[in-house]
């Protein structure tokens, strides 16, 4: 299966194969299908709770800049490889903007 290419105009959220938890703040993840536990940090907790519903990268950019205090570059940047990561391990959907 081909990775999906995720960029600003990308739509994401979370994979019917992916099951979270809450412990001690941050997000507990388990990839049934292929046996893996993942450990989020804050900041990649925060992000995960954002992609409950679809969400454009973009917007999900945009809402980090207003909760962070990063430069955008850098906030962008992290978002991306965070958001690849997850559907390297097959955590998020990814779509096409308008798919």
């Amino acid at each position: 299966m081909k990775e999906a290419e995720i960029g600003q105009a990308s739509v994401v959220h979370w994979s019917t194969e992916a099951v979270a938890t809450e412990v001690n703040d941050e997000v507990v993840l388990m990839n049934l299908v292929r046996d893996r536990c993942y450990g989020l940090g804050n900041t990649g907790s925060d992000i995960w709770r954002r992609l409950r519903e679809p969400i454009q990268v973009s917007q999900l950019v945009a809402q980090l800049q207003a909760a962070y205090d990063a430069s955008p570059g850098q906030i962008e940047s992290d978002v991306l490889r965070t958001l690849r990561e997850f559907a390297a391990e097959g955590l998020i959907e990814v779509a096409a903007a308008g798919a």
